[in-house]
């Protein structure tokens, strides 16, 4: 349903909108508050949100000053206006500081099907280029695209200059963002042994204001996409088995003779080809798995740390240790209680 407010003093004109039978189910559109006191609109506007306002012109209420508030500050995307008279000057005016309508009774049912339209339109526009943004993130993650940096900061740029105010912004980031990731945790089902997806949703508690939620927002996933292109890199076809294979098993055994055997692969063969096409060396891929692994083990669960090197297959507490703090910058005690330190993920 789209909401309407009614900001009108002349009674006539009251009655004969409310008269029009374009308002409930036939249309979508539904009077949801009428207000006679102009000086409190912006006030209301600023504590409500609606799809339309319509706004009498009248000599006394400032009609055309409250118009160019209402657009300046984003208060309403859709503003038409209702007058007993077509004056040239005032409907020109009107246009000029980006009124939708202007009506004059008595009125005409097409005219505002047409404006109805026109903001459904408007609607199912944001609607579709969401979609379009999240198959385009859903692009840059499986082609391990570098260049979702420069995407993020135009999704960024367009969050905070596309909606009315910061509020609906955030939750318009949040939705694209929940949809990725939702589909990514679905696509790559091992995902769900090194992150949970609800740490990287936007947040809004804790932060001074919308500006500040949808920044980090847009930081932390963009640390999600590096984490995933560190687990999951470009690759050719005949390492997707050998990577999922470890991915989705980062407490077995990930020896190379053990993959080797299980996969049918020469064990020289796998050595070559995998440092070849990711740039990193076996053993090394395999400790970094192993590492966000217990990353996530400490963050997630109450494990013990030596309880946890040994699901890894760390024999050698001190080697544990030695290879994790190398990743995090501090000792997985440290890494439990974040607070008291600083490090890097």
């Amino acid at each position: 349903m789209y909401t309407v407010l009614l900001a009108v003093k002349n009674g006539l004109i009251m009655q004969e909108l409310k008269r029009l039978r374009i308002w409930g189910d036939s249309t979508g559109f539904q009077i949801c508050e009428i207000i006679c006191d102009f000086e409190k609109l912006i006030q209301n506007l600023k504590e409500k949100k609606y799809h339309l306002i319509i706004l009498e012109a009248a000599p006394d209420n400032h009609a055309l000053t409250l118009l160019r508030t209402i657009k300046k500050e984003k208060l309403c995307k859709a503003v038409a206006i209702v007058s007993q008279n077509a004056d040239f000057k005032t409907v020109r005016k009107s246009f000029l500081l980006g009124v939708d309508d202007y009506f004059v009774p008595p009125f005409e049912i097409s005219q505002f099907i047409a404006l109805f339209s026109k903001i459904e339109n408007a609607e199912h526009g944001k609607i579709e280029a969401e979609i379009c943004r999240k198959e385009e993130l859903l692009s840059y993650f499986e082609h391990v695209d570098a260049a979702i940096k420069d995407y993020l900061d135009k999704l960024l740029y367009a969050s905070l200059s596309e909606y009315m105010n910061l509020s609906e912004a955030f939750a318009y980031l949040k939705r694209i963002i929940d949809g990725v990731l939702s589909e990514l945790f679905e696509r790559y089902e091992w995902l769900g042994f090194y992150f949970l997806r609800e740490d990287y949703l936007p947040q809004e508690a804790g932060f001074s204001d919308y500006e500040e939620s949808i920044q980090k927002s847009i930081e932390d996933f963009y640390a999600f996409f590096l984490e995933f292109s560190e687990l999951y890199p470009a690759h050719g076809e005949g390492l997707d088995d050998i990577l999922l294979y470890i991915l989705n098993r980062p407490e077995g055994d990930l020896k190379q003779k053990t993959i080797s055997e299980e996969l049918y692969i020469n064990r020289s063969y796998l050595s070559t080809v995998f440092a070849a096409q990711i740039r990193v060396n076996f053993v090394d891929y395999v400790n970094t798995v192993k590492m966000k692994r217990a990353a996530y083990l400490l963050k997630h669960t109450k494990m013990k740390v030596i309880d946890i090197a040994g699901a890894l297959d760390y024999k050698d507490m001190g080697y544990f240790l030695k290879r994790f703090k190398a990743k995090y910058g501090v000792t997985p005690s440290q890494y439990r209680i974040p607070e008291a330190y600083e490090f890097q993920i």
